[in-house]
């Protein structure tokens, strides 16, 4: 039978792997709505101008033309929500961080210091249920995301200088 303390290290590593994934996951999946939000709204802002302008120098057509512009890029800004879904993403991918960060504290200090195998189970299952409530939360990550997150990881850009010493 295994240790029950690798067995705990073993679980508390994969929660710390799969938040870490999560957590790029959703960065990457923020990027591409973070300016879009400006796409959409400056030249709809610009359109709105122009055709208040054409209204009030009499053309009419003009005038028309740009407050349909207008009608559009407001319920694109209103439906796809770019700030929104720039925001859930980002906020996921801190909270995924957090807790990828938590489990390797709890892995590497918590596990090594802590001798009661029931406290140190309690907190594996806290952090446990910390991901799942996470994984229910969150908006789902694009399959082009989750791919782009994990040939970041594996270049090792969630690597850090001191666990490539050891």
């Amino acid at each position: 039978m295994a240790n029950p303390l690798e067995q705990i290290k073993a679980e508390a590593s994969r929660i710390e792997e799969d938040s870490l994934y999560s957590a790029k996951g959703h960065w990457e999946a923020a990027k591409p709505w973070e300016h879009r939000h400006l796409w959409l709204g400056i030249p709809t802002t610009v359109c709105a101008a122009v055709a208040g302008v054409s209204a009030f120098s009499n053309h009419p057509i003009l005038s028309g033309a740009f407050s349909v512009i207008v009608a559009v890029g407001t319920a694109l800004v209103t439906f796809v929500n770019p700030s929104e879904r720039h925001r859930r993403h980002s906020d996921a991918g801190n909270s995924y961080k957090a807790l990828s960060n938590q489990s390797r504290i709890f892995r590497t200090i918590d596990c090594d210091i802590e001798t009661d195998l029931s406290a140190l189970t309690a907190k594996l299952k806290d952090l446990a249920q910390h991901r799942d409530d996470l994984n229910q939360g969150s908006p789902l990550i694009p399959r082009k995301a989750f791919e782009a997150a994990r040939r970041g990881i594996e270049a090792g850009e969630a690597s850090h200088e001191v666990d490539k010493r050891r």
